[in-house]
């Protein structure tokens, strides 16, 4: 990501209200039955931390990882109001490594960027999670995004066939649509 990318995302989350609301993303809330109560988490591109503080609040040692310094602010805010702790780390995704072998759970929501595909497998624990959730080729219906920013169809299958996947879903609902991925990593 570029500097002008940061200061985007520095200005979207500069204000007291959260931009996607304290609460997780309904696609992980709705699959906390195949979570573990414990481990290691990534939250990646995780903005102001409604999904770090969720995993954090099941027992998760999380990092929520971030851009923006709004963001990550903000996640620690909400942390702590939660009653909770979690790491944020200020980070450009395409500048970053991931370390191998690290976390049980790696969550990504409404952020896409190929490049990391292989630093999340990677990244990934044998038998550990990915919950992915991002936009899906169907939003340009509804939307300005750019078409790089937006998933083909059944891409994230395809993207972890090597993964065993629990549960998937494509939706598109005006005015989103979007694609889901709850799998785990090969032992």
């Amino acid at each position: 990501m570029s500097l002008k990318d940061k200061e985007k995302w520095n200005r979207k989350y500069d204000s007291q209200e959260y931009v996607n609301g304290k609460g997780p993303s309904g696609w992980l809330e709705d699959n906390v039955d195949l979570l573990s109560s414990s481990g290691k988490a990534l939250d990646l591109a995780g903005g102001e931390g409604r999904n770090s503080v969720y995993a954090a609040g099941r027992g998760y040692q999380v990092t929520c990882m971030d851009i923006s310094e709004n963001g990550l602010q903000k996640a620690e805010a909400l942390a702590k109001e939660k009653n909770t702790t979690i790491t944020t780390l200020l980070a450009d995704l395409n500048k970053n490594s991931l370390p191998e072998n690290e976390y049980d759970l790696v969550m990504c929501f409404n952020f896409l960027d190929r490049n990391l595909f292989s630093g999340i497998r990677k990244t990934i624990k044998p038998g550990g999670l990915l919950v992915y959730e991002t936009f899906t080729m169907d939003y340009l219906k509804y939307s300005t995004f750019k078409k790089e920013w937006v998933l083909e169809v059944n891409e994230l299958l395809r993207t972890f066939s090597d993964f065993r996947v629990l549960r998937y879903r494509e939706v598109d609902e005006d005015p989103r649509a979007f694609a889901s991925l709850l799998a785990q990593k090969p032992y």
